[in-house]
């Protein structure tokens, strides 16, 4: 079963980060910051990390980093596929679109006990192909998972008739509320602007995604 998580930012990020038994967790680490201006939530975007790193290095590097035996290309694939992430070993983490990124986070994350999947997909710009691409891995995941989480800051990548609750910071609710990204754009503001608020001058040249507060 999967379930979706819309509503506040630093809420979701606190509630997908608490422990829960038997589950894997993949963070939106690639966000850098977010903040409110104008009334709409900004999400500051970070280049990926790892980007020189090849998918199959990645995976061998974090089991590395668990002590467990060497990971096989074999095994890698089997890490992907149950995550549903389709892409080859040999690809470089920067090459991969965000969805499919922290997809591999996941991937890294699991272990042979893992039930329960908490995928944060915050900071993605709406698009009907990453919409499609972002559903099509998580369905494949399912088959994998008694239960995936997926938190998501655009209402749109939820399909009609899935599972939803909203985060606020009073708790988890049923409901959608609607927020609605708009596309990549760069923040330009003036010397005197800049000057006048350390964040703003922080983010210059920086991508964000902006969303409907």
């Amino acid at each position: 079963m999967i379930t979706y998580y819309i509503g506040n930012i630093r809420e979701k990020r606190k509630l997908f980060r608490s422990p829960h038994e038997g589950a894997a967790v993949a963070d939106n680490c690639d966000v850098l910051a977010d903040f409110s201006l104008n009334g709409k939530i900004c999400m500051v975007l970070g280049d990926i990390p790892y980007a020189d790193m090849r998918v199959g290095e990645y995976l061998s590097y974090t089991r590395a980093l668990k002590a467990q035996a060497p990971l096989s290309a074999e095994s890698a694939g089997k890490l992907l596929r149950r995550v549903g992430v389709k892409v080859s070993l040999d690809k470089k983490m920067g090459s991969l679109s965000r969805f499919y990124f922290r997809g591999v986070l996941l991937a890294a994350a699991l272990n042979d006990d893992t039930t329960e999947a908490w995928l944060n997909l915050d900071g993605i710009a709406y698009s009907t192909a990453a919409k499609m691409g972002m559903l099509a891995m998580l369905r494949r995941a399912t088959r994998n998972f008694e239960n995936v989480h997926v938190s998501v800051s655009d209402y749109r990548f939820i399909p009609r008739s899935a599972n939803s609750l909203a985060v606020t910071t009073r708790g988890t609710v049923p409901g959608k509320p609607k927020s609605v990204s708009r596309r990549y754009v760069r923040l330009r503001f003036c010397k005197k602007k800049r000057r006048e608020s350390l964040v703003l001058s922080a983010l210059s040249g920086r991508k964000t995604v902006l969303c409907d507060g």
